[in-house]
């Protein structure tokens, strides 16, 4: 066993302030460890893989070192897996990081880098735009559609926001009532759930829409469900208007704040609750001792200067991974791990082939457990505002790169205006009141390069990038990003327009089409192919049953009319064919 040094972000630190915590952890597997944890996945080969996924949240709970509230659920789920307080997203806003983890693709690589192309019609029409879709390379899949060739029944419940439309082979349910219970006896399932109540917007938003559950969701009424949910009455999160919350050093400590702050708690705690609804769920089920769970956020925290910016901030977030079998259960990693990552480690938790492309690693299965040096992150458009910003961080130093240092860091973004600390902010700045701290993020320009020891500094304040003790450190994050961005690619250098007119032959009016699949008969053997490179297909009997991913010939068995469809992530899908009889 080896003793690990972890500095939780300082925000995290109400009561004990920034100091380093001494765990007990080991971040490499030993061999008795993997020996126990392969012995158990030999006699279950494919075991359930559940996603987990709350929106917004910094490492704001007690298991990573926050005891503002306590949230029993999660704290249960860290004693019996393990932490992960060193995984990044690869931006600090939701689009192109869940472009991330569905492709295992850095989103500046794949044009999903722009915050976003699928919504929001009115500000890409101001940037004279038009609603459009990433094009990946041909053979970049989506995770769900590789783990539903190796026979999972993947469900999605319920946001995507992929940066692109998914095709019809992803999924065999994405929507409010998606669930694991409607797979076929016996099969193993992917199932994801999106915890919304933790979202920026229910900071001053305090309504049931944006809720986790809906009503006929499976298994609510035998839990006594309607809008509240079991263990749930009050319609909703509950704010202790009372709670002692430490308001970081970039923030006005004002009252606004401080009840940011405190919705902020509450929103966690609701939560909370939520993830215990379906881990008592799994339990009742009998699948706990057949499921991996891994609950993690999809960025950073939802408050001013943390979501939409490259600091720990807006990228560092919390992950637990349970497994079945109690491996390494109340453990600590501080193993690196990026969002890029999730998609190979899951195909190999799965036992399931490796992609055919991917940019991540299997960071954190024990099985084929990679380590990597570094992560990298990207910031573009967001919203009507364009800033490009590449970033790479070690273990402890960060170091960002800004291609428009003539810009201020801060960015007139309306929809962040709505929350009372963001308002408390502006005001300051127009009077003149802020201190250096909370005014830093208001510079007329910024440094091209910035470098901050996360030790010291966790807020990422003191730019270290001119001084001298640094200059090794400062020029081997450089050589480290600029390796990373010339593997890759990097097309946040395209201007977006001509990025689009590219894929779309030259013109933003009409989005390329996916080539209608053709079947070939063989005997009884059935071929599907499509014109179109990388277009995935899928196949179903009848003209409203189930979507089926294609892969091989197969033989017909059956009088039933088959239809396909074929779909290019980023072009539109075909048209529904009759291919048989």
């Amino acid at each position: 066993m080896v003793t690990y040094f972890i500095r939780m972000p300082q925000f995290c630190m109400p009561i004990l302030g920034c100091v380093l915590i001494a765990l007990l952890s080991s971040c490499s597997t030993s061999k008795s460890e993997l020996s126990h944890t392969a012995a158990h996945l030999e006699a279950l080969p494919r075991p359930n893989i559940v996603w987990l996924v709350a929106e917004d949240l910094s490492p704001r709970i007690p298991s990573f070192g926050d005891s503002s509230i306590v949230t029993p659920n999660l704290s249960r789920l860290a004693a019996e897996g393990i932490r992960y307080p060193n995984t990044f997203s690869v931006a600090g806003v939701c689009a192109p990081s869940r472009a991330a983890l569905a492709t295992g693709m850095y989103p500046y690589s794949i044009g999903g880098h722009n915050m976003r192309t699928q919504g929001n019609p009115d500000y890409l029409a101001q940037l004279g735009l038009p609603i459009y879709s990433a094009v990946p390379p041909p053979g970049v899949r989506m995770l769900s559609d590789q783990l539903r060739r190796a026979g999972y029944y993947c469900s999605n419940n319920d946001k995507e926001d992929y940066q692109f439309e998914p095709p019809k082979t992803a999924w065999d349910e994405s929507g409010a009532l998606a669930d694991y219970s409607k797979r076929e006896p016996g099969q193993p399932f992917f199932a994801i759930y999106n915890f919304q109540v933790t979202h920026e917007s229910q900071l001053w938003q305090r309504n049931k829409r944006m809720m986790r559950f809906r009503e006929g969701f499976p298994d609510a009424a035998s839990l006594d469900w309607d809008w509240d949910a079991a263990g749930m009455r009050g319609g909703g999160p509950q704010v202790d208007e009372q709670l002692e919350v430490t308001v970081p050093p970039y923030l006005v400590d004002d009252d606004s704040t401080r009840m940011d702050l405190r919705r902020m708690y509450g929103n966690v705690a609701f939560m909370d609750k939520q993830v215990g609804f379906l881990l008592d769920r799994l339990e009742a089920d009998g699948l706990l001792d057949s499921t991996i769970i891994v609950w993690y956020t999809d960025h950073g925290g939802p408050l001013p200067r943390e979501k939409r910016l490259l600091y720990d901030a807006g990228l560092r977030v919390p992950m637990i991974v349970r497994w079945p079998d109690g491996y390494r259960a109340g453990e600590v990693d501080a193993s690196l791990v990026s969002f890029v990552d999730f998609l190979p480690t899951t195909l190999s938790m799965a036992n399931a082939p490796a992609a055919e492309i991917t940019q991540g690693r299997a960071t954190f299965d024990p099985k084929a457990s990679e380590k990597r040096d570094y992560v990298f992150a990207g910031s573009d458009r967001l919203d009507t505002e364009y800033d490009r910003i590449r970033a790479v961080r070690d273990g402890r130093y960060k170091l960002l790169r800004n291609y428009n240092p003539d810009k201020t860091y801060y960015l007139d973004i309306a929809y962040r205006t709505n929350i009372p600390a963001m308002r408390s902010l502006l005001r300051g700045h127009d009077a003149g009141t802020l201190t250096e701290s909370q005014g830093q993020w208001f510079r007329p320009t910024k440094d091209s390069i910035e470098l901050f020891d996360t030790y010291s500094d966790p807020h990422e304040l003191k730019n270290l990038a001119d001084n001298p003790a640094y200059a090794k450190t400062r020029q081997r994050l450089i050589q480290a990003l600029d390796n990373h961005l010339k593997t890759v690619g990097d097309l946040g250098a395209v201007d977006e327009r001509d990025l689009v007119r590219g894929w779309w032959g030259g013109q933003l009016q009409e989005q390329p089409i996916t080539e209608t699949p053709n079947a070939i008969m063989k005997g009884k053997d059935l071929t599907l192919r499509s014109a179109t490179a990388g277009a995935s297909i899928a196949y179903r009997f009848g003209s409203n049953g189930p979507w089926r991913p294609y892969e091989q010939p197969f033989t017909l068995t059956k009088a039933d009319s088959l239809w396909a469809i074929a779909h290019r992530i980023g072009y539109a899908p075909s048209e529904e064919v009759l291919v048989a009889p």
